[in-house]
């Protein structure tokens, strides 16, 4: 059993959030702001 492609774009969505708050308490992390492309890659309606 897999996951549906809306489960998967639930859970970027989750992970981008959490990156977005890590972001705001250090906005010169470069190691996050690199996931945080990462993972907005991997969006389909971007």
């Amino acid at each position: 059993m897999g996951i549906t492609n809306k489960q998967f774009q639930g859970f970027i969505r989750l992970a981008l959030g959490w990156l977005d708050r890590a972001l705001q308490e250090s906005p010169d992390n470069e190691s996050l702001k690199s996931l945080k492309d990462i993972f907005q890659s991997m969006l389909e309606d971007d």
